[in-house]
């Protein structure tokens, strides 16, 4: 994943958060690494379930004053490193999130590509952590890469994609935000280089700008 995706309030992400059980998401159009993004957690009580939409630091690892460590590149979390890596092992099994988005943006030989659904709407899949920092609570993020190789992502960026879920799969949704369901051995089938909608990669003129280029491409299912 390039490193930048949209977020916009419309009627395409209200249908995403409305079926998730949280608030619309707020427009915050093009967000990038360590910024402040929302993301869906879900959190369990002796009296009940609830999701919420909570404002996030878009860079997984901290520093202790807060900031982000840049040491390592940690907005991004590769899912062959998910269950081996003590930075995110723990988390891919309890600490689950989505980001609602519009799209997000990939680059590769100085072109780029604004890639999004046919609904206008993708729940990324990501994982989270929480600090106590001067007795403040702040979350941070990252979002989860799948390999790349997917032929159909050749010219668009060929070397990862960000695992895309399903939200209209209401089986799914909740095993993933659900914090007590920690064989992540489950997800599995998930993190692979197969494209499981349908979607659409729109030339755009640069990392930061969403400006067409040309005519979108549609991508279908594998």
């Amino acid at each position: 994943m390039c490193g930048a995706y949209a977020a916009i309030s419309n009627v395409f992400t209200g249908n995403l958060t409305d079926l998730l059980g949280v608030s619309s998401i707020e427009t915050r159009n093009i967000r990038v690494p360590a910024s402040t993004i929302q993301i869906i957690t879900q959190t369990n009580t002796q009296q009940n379930t609830e999701r919420q939409l909570v404002d996030a630091k878009w860079w997984l690892m901290l520093n202790k004053d807060g900031s982000a460590n840049y040491k390592y590149s940690t907005f991004n979390s590769r899912s062959d490193k998910l269950f081996s890596s003590r930075l995110t092992k723990g988390l891919f099994k309890q600490s689950r999130c989505i980001i609602p988005a519009s799209g997000f943006i990939e680059g590769q030989n100085k072109k780029y590509h604004y890639v999004t659904t046919e609904e206008s709407a993708i729940a990324l899949g990501g994982i989270y952590k929480q600090y106590k920092i001067d007795g403040e609570i702040i979350t941070t993020t990252s979002i989860i890469t799948c390999p790349g190789g997917n032929p159909k992502f050749e010219n668009i960026h060929k070397k990862s994609l960000p695992l895309m879920l399903d939200y209209h799969d209401t089986n799914l949704m909740d095993m993933w935000l659900e914090p007590s369901m920690t064989d992540s051995e489950a997800f599995r089938d998930l993190l692979t280089h197969k494209i499981n909608q349908n979607l659409i990669a729109t030339p755009i003129m640069g990392a930061r700008n969403l400006e067409p280029q040309a005519e979108p491409l549609s991508i279908e299912t594998d």
